[in-house]
């Protein structure tokens, strides 16, 4: 169980990348970059103007979700063992609740951390996670989940469309490249959708160029009222296989 068990959580660091960005906090800033009201800077050091609001967009929808209590991420992936399907319950500040089924052959591994304990299923029963484990797990979850990071990459606005029949406003990651690199540039490209009237993340999807509508990645945010994360029960004892 160790080794899917550590496989399965680095889908988390992978389907989380997203989540893991907050908005560039400057010194001093009431939410906008800049000194105090009142206090002038030294001169060379004069405030800068925003360059970049479609960036400052995606950063306070990716703040307001951090600042919800509960959110659920259902991703569907391209995997090296094939396409998969991921679903993510957070109860923040500390439990976490992940199923990965393999789409092919309908296998399926689950994890629940809560606190400081963490337990796994991969079909035959509920076992503790080891301490090494469960650590790697929180880790992850305050990296990419909790912890407001700097930079969210330089976002483009691309309009008002519709996502699962929601009015969504439409943002494309724009990576800069070096002119003088060798490097073949990689053709996908990440969007990022903001449910229009809540200002909540709503997707983001990986795509490639003419392939639009077979993401290789695609997380969909929602807000379950009735989510809970609670300790599995029967937990198996490490080395049974869980029959009487």
């Amino acid at each position: 169980m160790r080794t899917l068990i550590l496989a399965t959580s680095a889908l988390i660091l992978a389907s989380s990348a997203v989540l893991a960005q907050a908005p560039v906090t400057q010194p001093g800033a009431p939410g906008v970059g800049g000194p105090p009201p009142g206090v002038v800077p030294p001169p060379g050091q004069e405030t800068k103007k925003n360059a970049n609001p479609c960036r400052d967009e995606v950063a306070a929808a990716l703040t307001k979700l951090r600042k919800s209590s509960w959110f659920r991420m259902n991703t569907t992936m391209i995997t090296e063992s094939g396409p998969s399907a991921m679903v993510v319950d957070y109860v923040l500040p500390d439990k976490m609740y992940q199923k990965v089924t393999q789409t092919l052959t309908k296998q399926s591994s689950e994890v629940i951390l809560i606190a400081a304990k963490a337990w796994g299923n991969q079909g035959a029963g509920w076992q503790e996670l080891p301490g090494d484990v469960m650590n790697a797990l929180r880790t992850q979850m305050y990296d990419n989940v909790i912890q407001e990071q700097a930079e969210v990459g330089e976002y483009a606005c691309k309009g008002r469309v519709q996502i699962d029949g929601r009015d969504a406003l439409s943002y494309k990651l724009e990576e800069e490249r070096d002119k003088n690199s060798t490097a073949v540039k990689n053709e996908a490209f990440r969007m990022f959708y903001v449910d229009a009237v809540t200002g909540l993340p709503l997707s983001n999807a990986l795509l490639v160029p003419g392939r639009e509508n077979s993401p290789l990645f695609k997380a969909t945010y929602s807000f379950p009222l009735d989510m809970k994360i609670e300790p599995p029960k029967d937990v198996v004892k490490a080395g049974d296989d869980g029959k009487k």
